[in-house]
């Protein structure tokens, strides 16, 4: 999980000693080795790394051999839960949906995020192509953010999340009030 107050990183695998490593990591270090899934099949198959230029593109993704599992610590497909689960950026995505805001319109519509952690959110959701980001060179300068199709295919399931937020508040304040936190 990334922190607040971190440099947004993306980990693309790991290495030998089980520590993540980033993209730029990866051109200077060993292949990473990716994590097969308990639900591949193929034994015989030999591990897939980060080395292989198949999957690095579109095509590897889609490769029926190679299987994401968030529940595996060591999955990549975990930092994009994580990235999908976090409270900001569901803000920032729900903030976006109907076209591009600049950062400041976006921080004017989610109320208590700081100008930092927009920037690292925003910065996030574009290296995951979720959003993209379009500098148009005028005076003043004017940058917009908006939606990418993979954007907006996560949209509706994040709407159910904040639909059920508004629905069941009632509720979890009820069982706040009678389970309160230890102090």
């Amino acid at each position: 999980m990334r922190l607040l107050n971190e440099t947004p990183r993306a980990t693309v695998g790991v290495d030998a000693a089980g520590r993540g490593v980033t993209a730029a990591e990866t051109r200077t270090r060993q292949p990473v080795q990716l994590v097969p899934s308990p639900h591949d099949t193929q034994e015989n198959t030999p591990p897939r790394t980060s080395a292989d230029p198949e999957l690095r593109t579109s095509a590897g993704a889609n490769d029926p051999g190679l299987s994401w599992d968030p529940f595996n610590k060591s999955c990549l497909s975990r930092d994009l839960f994580d990235t999908i689960g976090d409270k900001w950026a569901m803000l920032i995505l729900l903030s976006i949906e109907d076209g591009p805001l600049r950062n400041g319109e976006i921080k004017d519509r989610v109320e208590g995020i700081s100008p930092k952690v927009l920037t690292q959110r925003l910065s996030v959701l574009v290296e995951d192509g979720l959003v993209t980001r379009t500098s148009h060179h005028q005076i003043p300068p004017r940058v917009d953010y908006e939606l990418t199709e993979l954007g907006e295919s996560v949209v509706e399931p994040v709407k159910g999340v904040y639909a059920w937020t508004v629905a069941h508040m009632d509720k979890v304040m009820a069982s706040r009030t009678r389970h309160p936190k230890a102090s």
